[in-house]
């Protein structure tokens, strides 16, 4: 479904078991833009189907069930849980695309602990191949927000709030605590944290739900790397922030909620000064 307001045409499509925002503007053709979103959308459908844990008759299930092998696995398969297996090592092992026990009780299908589950990179990686179909809609910018991670292309500056690590359900119209302007030459930002969904972060090194930052956002160029970032910081808490650190990135991590209002955040020197 479309709306529109002055210049800035605005669609919100439910897939993957969330809501996707993309914002345009300047769009010379809004049926072609239209095909460009559906286009998107279907993309997304398509990395559902492939990677859902949800149901065990997809790919990703029947190897995480061994039911099946990453060698037969389709090669979209084999290339998340490679990029998953990179951004392990990168980050030290503070992001495990593996299945802990109790995140694993959750699901509907009983996996074994220990499986393969890279859901903590999925929607970005899906984000960042289905991009390609916005570009045909030829828009002067645009904006796509995933469920909380922000990318934009185009000319000009999108500014993009940071949710309220304590509000759980969606942040629409609430005030946030803070705000980062993206464009050049930082299109990306990621959160993660505790609020939407508790206990589905865990620490590699206790094995126990991550309790270090109540929220991590990441900006950078690369939408994935912000994820993966995030997600680590997250886990791996001061250890993995002070290799963020070293590796050049923007974060900015939540600490804890003031008694009197507000929060105390850490920023890492590449966080934008006017943000910090």
């Amino acid at each position: 479904m479309s709306s529109s307001v002055d210049d800035e045409l605005v669609w919100t499509i439910h897939v993957m078991a969330m809501p996707f925002t993309v914002r345009m503007r300047g769009v010379p053709d809004r049926d072609v833009a239209e095909r460009a979103v559906r286009a998107f959308a279907d993309d997304l459908a398509d990395a559902d189907l492939l990677f859902s844990l949800w149901r065990p008759d997809t790919p990703m299930a029947q190897v995480a069930l061994g039911t099946g092998s990453v060698e037969d696995a389709p090669r979209e398969i084999r290339e998340v849980l490679a990029l998953a297996e990179e951004w392990r090592a990168h980050t030290g092992g503070a992001f495990d695309a593996r299945l802990r026990r109790r995140a694993a009780a959750r699901l509907p299908v009983e996996y074994p602990e220990g499986a393969p589950d890279p859901t903590g990179i999925v929607k970005t990686w899906a984000v960042a191949r289905a991009l390609a179909h916005l570009e045909e809609a030829a828009a002067r910018s645009w904006m796509v927000d995933a469920a909380g991670d922000v990318c934009v292309g185009g000319e000009g500056v999108w500014t993009v709030g940071i949710a309220d690590p304590t509000l759980v359900g969606d942040p629409h119209g609430s005030r946030p605590v803070g705000a980062v302007g993206l464009g050049h030459p930082a299109r990306a930002m990621a959160t993660s944290g505790v609020a939407q969904a508790r206990d589905h972060v865990w620490d590699p090194e206790t094995g126990e739900p991550a309790r270090h930052y109540l929220q991590v956002t990441v900006v950078g160029d690369d939408l994935i790397a912000c994820d993966a970032w995030a997600t680590a910081i997250v886990a791996g808490g001061p250890r993995t922030l002070a290799s963020a650190v070293e590796h050049g990135v923007a974060a900015l991590a939540i600490t804890a909620e003031r008694s009197g209002g507000g929060f105390e955040a850490v920023v890492t020197p590449a966080w934008p000064d006017e943000d910090a």
